[in-house]
């Protein structure tokens, strides 16, 4: 009997310990939780006038962390200092470090702050409003931000309100010299709202700040604003009953981004902002002012001047050398803004040089002319043993194939002074022609194209025996040979487009790749017809770009002048080109 109350005990007391070590474990399986938390209610509620104290707390459904909280939540009016945030249990605290304004109506915004503890999914755009008088204020504004070059979302970017009370500055300088009076962030799909505002009218600005100061202090920073003030409105969805959350309701805004005209947004009207909410086209301004950017010796007798604006009245002087004869070529790029020198072997090891624009200095270089110049016993070996250097040149034939509607065309590194041809010749098929002709297609001579008519499908070698090209240094060309095929047209496709602005004004129509790189530019004026030959196989999207200044390119704006960047519009669908197809589209606006 004792032995059997013995191993009764001995059974409980192992039954005990086991039970004390065993943990509870989730569920395997099943569904991953996509759900994110709720605010199930908070102290002072959601909403409350007369608040009093330095803090409040938000009760949740579920434990809670906070997740780059000083990044992501905002506070309007903005405080000098920053509130302190922590979690506890299924509560968040939020503590004010400074003194709040009598009769003021402020939201904690949060962004993407709060998420739960095991999978962390966020409670997007949740803000908590309170006022220190006797009412809340209650209006908003809604909108999104766009990148004003390609329409595409700009996220993390403050939107900011000021209010014309400053008495000593006007109120379109407010974004130069103070933090604004409400302040909101677009989120990923650029979309923000601006709630518990005042019944008051308001400039509206747009910043992409680089020092978190929320002024317009930066020559680097991205902005957008509207032309016209703006009004608030009244939106009942807008409840604090139970902490429901209602202020993502932007989500089911239908905003048609491709189109958006700027007549049409710079309206000072609150029902536009209720029905169709603010579009902000954001843009980084010119800088006017003229910079050396870069001064480079990009390859041996080649020097590289790269400037922040166009270059025609920039002075570039050596110090250290005084030629009497020619001694260098001065080439432009497209935009003016990039000049290149073609040397002459110089007598020098370095070459200074001072550059100017008018009375401003903009910089003194000193470049090595020989980089691989190498010193004592390594040198004399290198001369034992030369390396031969041979003129370098390029070709528009890749792959054997040449585009159709295209001539061969050779480009050289440095600008020609002759060129033998007395053993060059052409291959066309199985015929063979002696010293096919070609025209230099620059000033400086420094490309030629062969003017040969080529039928399709039909294999030429183009010969240059060494020595053939002889460049003003004296280098000449290692054999050259091309051979290559014309791509037969039945390859490509053509695209016919009918344009069709309402008003007449100077327009560049751009085919680009899916990814927005430029593949054909194209200006008019007005109503017209567009045909596009020999078009790749691919998608393609279109865009038009109003330009105003006749300048040939997209210009962004200016806030001290008050001039918007350039309205850009894309087409609405993309464009399938397809080998040996024709395509025909319409598209008015």
């Amino acid at each position: 009997m004792a032995k059997r109350i013995l191993l009764f005990t001995a059974i409980l007391w192992m039954a005990f310990y086991l039970s004390q070590c065993a943990h509870p474990v989730m569920p395997s399986g099943g569904e991953k939780d996509v759900t994110p938390p709720r605010i199930l209610y908070s102290t002072p509620p959601n909403g409350s006038a007369n608040f009093e104290g330095n803090r409040f707390t938000l009760n949740t459904s579920e434990y809670v962390v906070l997740k780059n909280v000083m990044e992501a939540a905002l506070i309007s009016p903005p405080m000098k200092k920053f509130p302190d945030f922590s979690t506890r249990g299924k509560s968040i605290q939020v503590k004010f470090n400074e003194d709040l304004k009598p009769n003021t109506t402020y939201s904690v915004y949060f962004g993407d702050a709060i998420a739960d503890l095991t999978e962390t999914n966020p409670l997007l755009n949740y803000s908590y409003i309170f006022s220190t008088g006797t009412y809340v204020d209650s209006l908003s504004l809604y909108g999104t931000v766009q990148n004003a070059q390609n329409l595409l979302p700009e996220e993390q970017v403050f939107v900011m309100l000021y209010k014309d009370d400053n008495d000593t500055i006007p109120l379109d300088s407010l974004p130069f010299f103070v933090p604004p009076y409400y302040v909101s962030k677009s989120d990923a799909s650029g979309k923000f709202s601006l709630n518990g505002l005042a019944e008051d009218r308001y400039l509206i600005f747009a910043l992409k700040d680089q020092n978190a100061n929320f002024i317009f202090d930066q020559p680097g920073e991205e902005i957008a604003y509207l032309d016209s003030l703006v009004h608030p409105y009244y939106d009942n969805t807008l409840l604090f009953k139970k902490d429901i959350i209602v202020f993502d309701s932007i989500d089911d805004l239908q905003i048609d981004t491709a189109r958006a005209r700027l007549d049409s947004i710079y309206q000072d009207s609150v029902s536009n902002a209720k029905y169709s909410g603010l579009t902000l086209l954001m843009f980084m301004q010119y800088d006017s002012t003229q910079r050396l950017l870069k001064a480079e010796l990009s390859r041996r007798n080649t020097i590289m001047f790269s400037f922040s604006q166009p270059a025609e009245g920039v002075d570039i002087i050596p110090l250290n050398f005084n030629p009497d004869t020619l001694w260098h070529l001065e080439v432009f790029s497209a935009k003016k803004d990039t000049v290149t020198w073609y040397l002459k072997t110089l007598p020098l090891d370095t070459l200074e040089i001072l550059i100017k624009n008018l009375d401003d200095t903009l910089g003194l270089v000193s470049l090595r002319l020989d980089p691989d110049k190498t010193t004592g016993r390594a040198r004399q070996n290198k001369k034992k043993n030369p390396t031969r250097e041979y003129l370098e040149w390029t070709s528009n034939i890749k792959g054997g194939n040449l585009m159709p509607n295209r001539k061969p065309e050779l480009s050289f590194l440095q600008p020609m002074v002759s060129c033998i041809t007395d053993s060059a010749y052409l291959v066309e098929g199985t015929d063979t022609i002696a010293n096919p002709p070609f025209i230099y297609i620059d000033s400086i001579h420094q490309s030629v194209r062969f003017p040969m008519e080529m039928s399709d499908e039909v294999r030429y070698k183009i010969y240059y025996p060494d020595s053939s090209f002889i460049d003003w240094n004296g280098f000449f060309n290692k054999e050259i040979s091309l051979s290559f095929t014309p791509r037969p047209l039945k390859e490509y496709g053509v695209f016919t487009f009918g344009l069709h602005p309402e008003y007449r004004q100077s327009y560049l129509l751009q085919m680009l790749t899916v990814k927005e790189v430029v593949v054909k530019q194209i200006e008019f004026t007005g109503d017209t017809t567009v045909v596009l030959e020999f078009l790749t196989p691919g998608k393609y999207l279109f865009k038009v770009i109003f330009d105003n200044n006749q300048n040939h390119q997209w210009d962004a704006g200016h806030y001290g002048a008050r001039r918007q960047p350039e309205e850009v519009i894309y087409f609405d669908k993309e464009i399938d080109i397809r080998a040996n197809w024709e395509i025909e589209e319409e598209w008015g606006w």
